[in-house]
């Protein structure tokens, strides 16, 4: 399920059933070559996560994107968006994100680090593949956690 007004309409009839939440972690480069790299993996993880939400419709929302900039207090903006979402009835709430400091320096909890392949340059099929591939490595950690392990 989407963060739109009418998934949300079902997300209210079925809640109990929907029980995580995915959010993906938006990077902005603020200058030059590291905009045009910001944008080519900010275009590979919303394609992705519309992907892995289409695969788990009914057991997870896809929440919107949050956005910061590379000089942002990642430590900071963590505790902030956790303790936000812990708010919301989401037994499970996994972040994905293209940027390895995330995952590796544990800033939040649960973050999915995802290698960006740039989509720009191939066509439908190819791109429908590359996501179909990564969305496969990234089912049994979803899974693992569904199941307690």
């Amino acid at each position: 399920m989407n963060w739109t007004a009418r998934d949300m309409d079902l997300y209210l009839q079925q809640s109990e059933y929907i029980d995580t939440a995915v959010v993906p972690l938006v990077g902005l480069g603020s200058e030059g070559p590291g905009m045009k790299q910001s944008a080519s993996e900010t275009e590979f993880l919303m394609n992705l996560t519309a992907f892995l939400e289409h695969q788990f419709k009914g057991r997870l929302m896809l929440l919107p994107p949050f956005t910061y900039l590379d000089k942002s207090d990642k430590a900071r903006l963590a505790s902030e968006w956790e303790a936000s979402i812990a708010d919301m009835p989401f037994k499970h709430v996994f972040y994905l994100t293209t940027d390895q400091t995330w995952s590796a320096e544990g800033i939040i909890g649960d973050a999915i680090w995802i290698p960006s392949i740039p989509l720009e340059h191939m066509d439908k099929k190819l791109k429908q593949s590359v996501l179909e591939d990564q969305v496969r490595q990234i089912i049994p950690v979803l899974t693992a956690r569904w199941t307690g392990n």
